[in-house]
């Protein structure tokens, strides 16, 4: 019987071939460069010069194919933002690896330790950066174009009930399982957002960064204070 020969060559190259991807996949994909071109675009030029023509070229997408991922320019750049923040959100969970162990007494006092403290420092993060920067602008944007804030106003009220859930797995149990977590977050959230803008205009975070220093120290006080959702929050949530 003659000796059968094995291309080791031919092998390596048939076990490196990708296998064809489906067309879900290639949905994905287009998706995902979409976005990517969103973000990319917003950071680098703005708002006003992301324009759906600029973002198609950057992905090197067909008109169709963008228009069938999003109809409007509003549902791009709200989904540029989202798809932003979901990137900032892996990196918070990435970093709770390194929190400080929580503290738990026996008789439970909510707040005041290092890793409530930690948790709201990686808050502080995701409204010192490009995320926030590009929200901020769509945001100015929404005041005159009634689609923009529609589309804005939804996904912000996802992103803040994101922000709860995640950072409920963040806190030791003590703050997470408080009634009055949520509403002690809506009045960090709020206190940052504000503190952010201040940063953006001014250019300088140092002085914003002890008042944020000292809201870690008064946060104990505002959760114990804070109990349950209003009736104005849980209004919101109805209508969601």
């Amino acid at each position: 019987m003659p000796e059968v020969k094995v291309d080791v060559k031919l092998d390596a190259k048939l076990d490196g071939v990708r296998p064809p991807r489906t067309q879900q996949q290639r949905r994905e994909e287009t998706r995902r460069a979409l976005l990517d071109a969103a973000v990319e675009s917003l950071i680098e030029v703005g708002f006003a010069r992301t324009t759906t023509l600029e973002v198609q070229r950057r992905a090197k997408v067909s008109r169709g194919a963008l228009l069938h991922h999003f109809p409007s320019k509003a549902e791009l750049l709200v989904a540029a933002v989202d798809h932003l923040a979901e990137m900032r959100a892996r990196e918070l969970k990435a970093f709770a690896s390194q929190l400080p162990p929580p503290d738990e007494p026996a008789q439970p006092s909510p707040g005041g330790d290092a890793r409530t403290d930690a948790v709201l420092g990686l808050l502080w993060q995701c409204f010192s950066g490009t995320f926030f920067q590009v929200a901020m602008e769509l945001r100015t944007a929404a005041r005159t174009d009634p689609e923009l804030r529609r589309v804005l106003t939804i996904a912000e009220r996802s992103l803040r009930d994101r922000i709860v859930a995640q950072s409920r797995t963040l806190f030791g149990r003590s703050v997470a399982e408080h009634p009055g977590l949520e509403r002690a977050l809506d009045l960090t959230l709020q206190l940052m957002i504000g503190a952010a803008m201040t940063s953006v205009l001014h250019g300088d975070a140092s002085g914003l960064d002890n008042l944020i220093e000292s809201w870690k120290a008064l946060f104990p006080l505002v959760l114990a204070n804070a109990g349950g959702p209003t009736a104005e929050h849980k209004k919101l949530k109805g209508k969601r």
